[in-house]
C-alpha cells in the first residue's frame, strides 16, 4: 500500500512551530505513524485521514519520504479526512502506480532527423531510386521534440530530441508532465516497445507563434513507433485516425491531423517535382500567415512554422523506408537555411565562405541551439555545448550545399563557429 486510511489517535501543537501540528495515527496491520501537518486541516481524535506513506509518489509527482520539520520527523503526508474505514487502501485514488523510468539501461529511441526536399531527392539519387510518392501534410508546430516510451512491462520514460529525461533534468516540464500522467501511459503497454512521438508546445516553450499563445502546454502527437529495440524492426503508425484509436482521450494530448489534399511527387520528373513544390510552397505561406490547426483547435490566430510531408499509407509501415521520404517545409521566419523557398528541388549555392556562413548560421538555427543545447540559459559555461550543437547540426544538413558551392567542411567549420560564438557572446552581454 502507498496510501491508506488511518485513524487519529492523538493530535497536539508542534512543540517548535505554531503553524504545525503533531499527530499519532494508526490503522490495522501497520505501526503507529508520526505525522507532522500544517494548519490547513486540523484533525481530531478518531478522525479517519488519508495518509500517503513513505515511498509513495502522488499523482502530481510529489515523492513522499521521511521529512524533518522543525526537529521532528513526519513519516508520511496527511491528505485530508475520508469517509472510509481505517485500513482502507487508497493508493489508486492518490498515488501513481508506476513512476517515470530512472533505468539507465533503458534504450533511447530517437525520432528521425527530418530533411529538406532537395536532400531527400539527393539521397534517393545516390541509392538509385526515383519513386513516385503521394504525400500528406501535417502542421509543423514550433515547440520541442518529445517522446514517451512504454515498455512491455509498463515502464514509462520521457524523452527529448537527444536523450531520455527525468523531472530533475527536465525539458520545458515534459518529464514532470509525463510523471503526472504515468498511469495513462503505462496502460498503453504492448507486446513490444511503444514510443509516442510528438511536439511539446505551448506557453513558455517557444515564442512568437500561434501555439505559444495558448496559455497551456500540450503534447501534439504525429507518430507512434512499435519496436525498434535491439534487432527488432521499427514500424510506424502515422495515420491520424489510427493514432487516435491507440490513444485514449486526454485533455493535454492532441493528434495532428492531415492538412490539405494529397500531393504526388515524381522524383524522376524534375518539371513535375517543381510544380508540386510550388503547390507546397503556397500551402506553407498560408500556414505561416495563420496556423490553421491552432485556430481550429484553440481559437487563436497567429503565425505557424510550416509543414511536414509524410508518404501516404494504408497501413503501419517499416520506419526506415518511410522516414527516408519524409521532408519538412518551413516558413521564412523559421527556416534554419536561408533558402529562397520553403521547398526547393536543388540546394542553394554560396559564392564564397562568407555567403555559406550567412546561409546556415541563421537566427532560427541559433535560437534552436540556445533552446536545445543551453536550455535557454545565458551562461558562458554553456558556450562549448552551444558551439558543438551548431557545428553538428550544420555539418549534418549542409552536405549538398557544400558540394554545390565547391566548399569543404574544413573550410567553413571555423567561420561558422566564430559567427555562432559572436551571437551567443552578444546575447550574454545584452542580458536578454
Amino acid at each position: 500500500m502507498k496510501a491508506i486510511a488511518v485513524k487519529v489517535i492523538n493530535g497536539e501543537k508542534h512543540p517548535n512551530a505554531d503553524a504545525l501540528r503533531l499527530y499519532t495515527m494508526a490503522a490495522p496491520d501497520i505501526d503507529e505513524l508520526q505525522i507532522v501537518a500544517n494548519l490547513d486541516n486540523v484533525y481530531q481524535v478518531d478522525d479517519v485521514v488519508a495518509v500517503a506513506l513513505c515511498g509513495a509518489v502522488l499523482k502530481d509527482g510529489t515523492k513522499i519520504k521521511p521529512t524533518k520539520l522543525r526537529g521532528l520527523y513526519s513519516y508520511g503526508m496527511a491528505l485530508g479526512k475520508v469517509e472510509v474505514e481505517a485500513g482502507t487502501d487508497l493508493s489508486d485514488i492518490y498515488c501513481q502506480q508506476n513512476t517515470v523510468s530512472t533505468t539507465a539501461k533503458l534504450p533511447f529511441i530517437k525520432w528521425t532527423s527530418i530533411e529538406l526536399l532537395h536532400n531527400v531527392r539527393n539521397d534517393l539519387k545516390i541509392l538509385g531510386k526515383v519513386p513516385v510518392v503521394t504525400y500528406r501534410a501535417k502542421i509543423k508546430l514550433h515547440g520541442t521534440n518529445a517522446g514517451v516510451q512504454v515498455t512491455p512491462d509498463g515502464e514509462v520514460a520521457a524523452q527529448k530530441r537527444s536523450q531520455i529525461i527525468y523531472p530533475k533534468s527536465d525539458n520545458a516540464g515534459f518529464a514532470t508532465w509525463v510523471g503526472q500522467n504515468i498511469e495513462y501511459f503505462s496502460q498503453l503497454k504492448k507486446e513490444t516497445n511503444l514510443t509516442i512521438f510528438g511536439e511539446w508546445c505551448g506557453s513558455n516553450i517557444q515564442k512568437g507563434v500561434a501555439v505559444s499563445q495558448i496559455k497551456r502546454k500540450v503534447f501534439a502527437v504525429f507518430a507512434i513507433q512499435y519496436g525498434g529495440v535491439g534487432a527488432e524492426i521499427a514500424k510506424l503508425e502515422i495515420r491520424p485516425e489510427k493514432i487516435r484509436e491507440i490513444l485514449p482521450q486526454h485533455d493535454d494530448i492532441f493528434v495532428l491531423p492531415y492538412h490539405g489534399e494529397a500531393i504526388t511527387l515524381d522524383f524522376g520528373d524534375s518539371q513535375q517535382l517543381k510544380a508540386a513544390s510550388e503547390t507546397i510552397n503556397q500551402m506553407v505561406e498560408k500556414v505561416e500567415a495563420i496556423d490553421p490547426w491552432v485556430k481550429a483547435t484553440f481559437g487563436i490566430e497567429g503565425i505557424g512554422e510550416g509543414l511536414v510531408m509524410y508518404p501516404e499509407t494504408n497501413d503501419v509501415v517499416i520506419r526506415e523506408g518511410c522516414t527516408e521520404l519524409v521532408f519538412k517545409a518551413k516558413g521564412e521566419k523559421h527556416r534554419v537555411v536561408k533558402s529562397k523557398e520553403a521547398v526547393q528541388i536543388d540546394p542553394e549555392t554560396a559564392q564564397n565562405i562568407a555567403e555559406f556562413v550567412e546561409l546556415f548560421v541563421t537566427e532560427a538555427r541559433l535560437q534552436q541551439a540556445f533552446t536545445e543545447a543551453c536550455e535557454e540559459e545565458l551562461n558562458i559555461k554553456k558556450m562549448g555545448s552551444f558551439l558543438k550543437w551548431i557545428s553538428q547540426d550544420i555539418q549534418k544538413e549542409s552536405s549538398a550545399e557544400l558540394v554545390a558551392s565547391d566548399l569543404t567542411w574544413k573550410e567553413v567549420h571555423k567561420p561558422i563557429s566564430n559567427a555562432a560564438r559572436k551571437w551567443y557572446s552578444d546575447l550574454i552581454k545584452s542580458g536578454l
